[in-house]
């Protein structure tokens, strides 16, 4: 694991990633006190360290966020703010706030078959809402960066910034050039195997070949409108989770999101989200959390995903619990997706 690790950040560092010694310990939050604010007609980014799976190094979701952070650092335009460390996520919007920022990119790693995915958004601070999400397949650190540079792309557009000019003289997207560091070696030879248990080992990976990565197989076409999630988690973890099931969902279906106010009998309402479009499913489920105590004090959460036809029967239900409510409900989907990859609940 801490081989494939070097091997991954030595990657990011042939793409303008300089990556740091291996930290021994648990990372400090970056202080959030006494910021001091840019001054300068650049729009102000932050850049979070990606959530990964709880079987993956956190660290690779770092080194992810520093590939964006280079990117954007080397193409101009933006001010990057340093990469934060042990932010909670509901608390993205609140350090954004306090750092001055005006945009924070987010996201995680996404598995895909053999291969992986980042799924990435853009967030207008001031007004608390995203101006960008995507899920993409990637194969190389290039794929990294060029996704990097969509979100640059989206940034100073939403800033009112008409097709801003890349600065002289930078490498948006250098591709890699030298095997001996490790930069020509694919994100699936460092990544992919590793989500399903079925990562190299000590093993050091070797240039040879590229390994091809499977593209992800075309969604079914049925689709699925997503509900608003309930349950007695607070508001703001609800509405995160909310958008989780959709990520969740989006990597496997056809996927869109409902503006309905929240209920705790979805299946009352299906067939008015679903209107016209009768073959779809209708998923939401509640999100409920409990304090655990005993020799390691914390939250405990519980999500139940249930799938519903439109006319209102229940299809489908799965339940996860997990110390992370997102991988909780992310857990919960890929139950679904197992069982009825082609949602037909």
């Amino acid at each position: 694991m801490r081989r494939l690790l070097v091997v991954f950040m030595m990657c990011a560092s042939a793409l303008l990633v300089a990556a740091g010694p291996k930290p021994t310990s648990t990372p400090s939050p970056v202080p959030v006190t006494t910021p001091t604010p840019y001054i300068g007609d650049d729009p102000i980014v932050l850049i979070y360290p990606f959530e990964a799976p709880s079987d993956l190094d956190p660290r690779y979701g770092g080194a992810i966020a520093q590939i964006y952070s280079q990117v954007l650092n080397q193409t101009g335009g933006v001010k990057v703010l340093p990469v934060p460390a042990g932010i909670k996520r509901e608390d993205y919007d609140k350090f954004a706030h306090v750092q001055h920022a005006q945009y924070y990119v987010s996201g995680y790693i996404q598995p895909i078959g053999a291969g992986a995915a980042i799924v990435a958004q853009v967030v207008d601070v001031e007004n608390n809402i995203s101006v960008y999400s995507a899920t993409t397949q990637i194969s190389d650190v290039n794929d990294v960066a060029s996704q990097a540079l969509t979100a640059r792309t989206v940034i100073l557009q939403a800033a009112g910034i008409d097709r801003p000019e890349i600065n002289e003289g930078s490498t948006p997207a250098p591709a890699p050039s030298s095997t001996a560091s490790g930069a020509s070696v694919p994100i699936s030879d460092v990544l992919g195997g590793l989500f399903r248990g079925k990562g190299k080992g000590n093993k050091t990976v070797a240039k040879a070949q590229p390994t091809p990565v499977p593209t992800a197989p075309p969604k079914p076409s049925r689709g699925v409108i997503v509900a608003k999630i309930v349950g007695n988690a607070q508001t703001k973890e609800l509405s995160i989770g909310t958008d989780d099931l959709y990520r969740s969902l989006d990597a496997h279906y056809k996927t869109s999101l409902s503006a309905l106010a929240a209920t705790s009998n979805v299946g009352s309402i299906a067939d008015s989200l679903c209107g016209q479009n009768r073959d779809n499913t209708v998923a939401s489920g509640v999100l409920n959390v409990q304090h655990v105590g005993g020799l390691r004090p914390h939250d405990s959460y519980t999500f139940t995903l249930d799938v519903y036809a439109c006319f209102g029967a229940k299809l489908y239900s799965t339940t996860s619990t997990n110390d992370s409510y997102t991988r909780a409900i992310h857990a919960a989907v890929e139950s679904y997706f197992e069982d009825h990859p082609q949602n037909n609940g």
